[in-house]
């Protein structure tokens, strides 16, 4: 492969799974360096949440064609200047997601298996994704000129969700959240056992059917994701930001490595290689367009 092929195509990351930390009996020496940083990050957000409705936002506004000021809101949302403030409202877009879903599957009376209970999390964000969708595409009024400072917003918001979503799992799979609070996750009663899963004829198409499905999403999901990523880069400083993309490419990296594991999205051969690769490779192009200058 040639040198300038291989440049623009997304590391590939291997990241086994930690046994849980729930049978381990010291903590600090346990737990992995992506989980015990994003322990301290969660808690820093948790100690001072953004007074502000972003899934009211998200969910109705942007939607709404006689809502003219939910664009403005959003880009002017003074509590969301901090990389921690979107951490916070993405973990409570995920939470009100998880709870919902919950509700649903209750109601229903029916088991689920793991991989079909990731999906619905997963769909849950849909919401989410077309919002960003009207965000990205909105123009100043009277003009083509799409409306300006939005990027990086749009940009922080799918990849804490997705960043989420993938600790989400590895919590269940683990049985070990270290979110707040930290603590052990019960599984859910109405979520098959493996030994329910054996024992039924209908698993194997259903997991097949689930991961199918959730593959297609994180297609859409890429899609719109790469072009938030192109949009934040054209409107900051692209030098500046270089090494904290360049971070978070790798991180997302990680754990797109680990979601393949743990649920087989993506190919479990590939190790999380197909998922959410035009945004990485989109991360990447950054960090090389901005050079060795921009290197701590």
């Amino acid at each position: 492969m040639s040198s300038s092929s291989s440049s623009s195509s997304p590391t590939r990351y291997t990241l086994k799974r930690s046994r849980s930390i729930a049978n381990s009996s010291d903590t600090e020496n346990s737990s992995p360096p992506r989980k015990k940083s994003r322990r301290d990050r969660l808690a820093a957000a948790m100690a001072q949440p953004p007074d502000c409705d972003l899934y009211e936002l998200l969910r109705h506004r942007v939607h709404d064609p006689k809502d003219d000021t939910a664009i403005t809101d959003l880009k002017n949302l003074k509590r969301l200047k901090r990389d921690q403030d979107i951490v916070y409202v993405a973990h409570e877009l995920i939470d009100n997601i998880k709870s919902k879903v919950k509700a649903n599957i209750n109601d229903e009376g029916k088991k689920v298996m793991e991989v079909e209970l990731y999906l619905r999390w997963l769909e849950g964000f849909d919401f989410v994704l077309k919002a960003v969708e009207t965000v990205l595409g909105a123009k100043i009024p009277g003009t083509r000129r799409r409306v300006p400072g939005l990027g990086r917003i749009s940009f922080s918001i799918l990849y804490n969700l997705i960043d989420g979503f993938i600790d989400e799992v590895n919590a269940y799979q683990d049985g070990w959240s270290f979110r707040y609070p930290v603590g052990p996750v019960e599984p859910d009663p109405l979520t098959m056992t493996l030994a329910e899963e054996c024992y039924d004829p209908t698993t194997d198409g259903r997991s097949d059917e689930a991961i199918r499905a959730a593959e297609e999403f994180f297609e859409r999901y890429d899609k719109v994701m790469e072009a938030a990523v192109r949009r934040y880069k054209s409107e900051c400083n692209k030098k500046l930001m270089a090494v904290a993309i360049d971070r978070k490419e790798e991180n997302l990296s990680r754990g797109c490595c680990l979601l393949s594991e743990q649920t087989g999205y993506g190919g479990t051969d590939d190790m999380g290689f197909n998922l959410l690769v035009k945004t990485r490779n989109a991360m990447v192009e950054w960090k090389q367009e901005a050079g060795p200058s921009s290197s701590p």
